[in-house]
């Protein structure tokens, strides 16, 4: 009995998450502040780091790399 009761419980909460987002909220999700992703610029300068701290691996194709973030 404990256990229909969790399982309905669980049910009840997962199906009170489905809900239809309405043609004018959907303005908030073009938001810049909403997107997932990082300007070009910024994900430049993200992935330059990372693949200089990571110089021994040979960074993005290269064979091998200083680690300097020379170019």
């Amino acid at each position: 009995m404990i256990r229909l009761l969790e399982l309905l419980s669980c049910a009840v909460l997962l199906l009170a998450g489905c809900n239809t987002v309405e043609f004018y909220e959907k303005a908030a999700f073009q938001d810049p502040v909403m997107s997932l992703l990082d300007s070009p610029t910024k994900a430049h300068f993200h992935q330059k780091c990372f693949y200089s701290m990571e110089g021994s691996a040979g960074g993005i194709g290269t064979s091998a790399g200083g680690g300097c973030g020379c170019y």
